[in-house]
């Protein structure tokens, strides 16, 4: 039992050494996510979307600006994946636009948020769709900004 510990902690020993102090963290990509339900010109709808605003040093870029997710229409029936870009307002820092579509073009919308952003779901995320013709608000949304 002795000689287990002592491997032991000559294994932790040797870990701590090969960790360098004051090593810079790698770089947090920056993501944007908007989730939520609300009401709109046609009804109830929903949405979750994810978006990569700004790369981390490990992407190089291949993510950038790039969405994914999903958004349904209840009573239209429309539940399509989307994807698209997103982009921070060049006026008022901490609001997002996110422009999305599905594959086969029955969705092509809109998002953006209103300020401040809160924890939960307490956040005004808009939404306004060439695809099905529809505009409509979320109160009850998450916004969730995370990274540099």
């Amino acid at each position: 039992m002795k000689l287990r510990f002592a491997v032991l902690a000559a294994i932790v020993a040797a870990l701590a050494l090969v960790a360098i102090p004051g090593a810079p963290a790698a770089q947090n990509a920056e993501q944007v996510v908007f989730s939520g339900t609300g009401f709109g010109s046609q009804g109830p709808f929903g949405f979750w979307v994810w978006c990569m605003a700004e790369p981390s040093d490990q992407s190089q870029g291949v993510y950038e600006d790039e969405c994914a997710g999903a958004m349904y229409f209840y009573a239209l029936g429309i539940t399509k994946g989307v994807f698209g870009d997103v982009t921070e307002s060049e006026t008022t820092e901490g609001v997002y636009h996110m422009d999305v579509a599905s594959r086969d073009g029955a969705v092509a919308c809109d998002l953006w948020n209103e300020l401040a952003i809160l924890h939960g779901p307490h956040n005004t995320v808009d939404v306004s769709c060439s695809s099905p013709a529809f505009d409509g608000t979320s109160t009850n949304a998450v916004v969730n900004v995370t990274g540099p």
